[in-house]
């Protein structure tokens, strides 16, 4: 057994305190005429922003762009959020570029892990006899990119499907370098928008 002084003790706390884990900086935001929540994280160069989507939302966008009606059922109830990406580094000179892979994210609930569902993902699931070539591009241009690197100042929005139905909540794992720097971050207790 390991016995420390009062001094030794202080000093580890200290440690803790001093090199611990850094949390990601996560705020919560509820819109008052949708009641849509979003989630907002800043952590190094990296913001990300996810608000909620209802089911209807994405229904009537993916209806509006000739996708049938059981494929936009099936959008429309697979936790959809609007996502927002940025690079909050001002100078190219000093703030490196961000990478972002969305392959390597990862939905928690309780003890289970597992990825997102990808654009590609869907888009290789659907016939070509059932959706058009311009609905497939509405739909590649409305999703957020797989994989994107991000300079200083840059931004991307899209769409990202979580593949959980409504109501459910998660966590979110997510990994992105900068630089050459591996980064990563969990955010808590995201919930799909409910199913009116």
């Amino acid at each position: 057994m390991l016995c420390l002084s009062m001094h030794e003790r202080c000093l580890l706390i200290l440690l803790f305190f001093v090199c611990g884990p850094i949390f990601a900086d996560v705020s919560k935001t509820q819109n008052e005429e949708t009641g849509l929540i979003g989630w907002k994280l800043k952590q190094g160069g990296l913001e990300l922003e996810l608000i909620q989507r209802l089911p209807d939302q994405t229904r009537a966008f993916f209806l509006a762009r000739g996708f049938p009606a059981g494929i936009v059922d099936d959008l429309g109830r697979s936790c959809i959020f609007q996502t927002i990406l940025r690079n909050i580094g001002t100078d190219a000179d000093v703030s490196p570029a961000l990478t972002v892979s969305l392959k390597d994210w990862q939905v928690s609930q309780g003890d289970t892990s597992r990825p997102l569902k990808l654009k590609e993902v869907w888009d290789q699931a659907w016939p070509d006899a059932l959706v058009s070539k311009s609905a497939r591009l509405a739909f590649r241009w409305a999703t957020f990119p797989s994989t994107q690197t991000f300079q200083p100042g840059d931004y991307n929005w899209g769409m990202i499907s979580f593949g959980l139905t409504p109501g459910m909540r998660f966590d979110l794992r997510l990994v992105w370098n900068e630089g050459k720097e591996k980064h990563a971050a969990r955010i808590e207790n995201l919930i799909c928008a409910p199913d009116y």
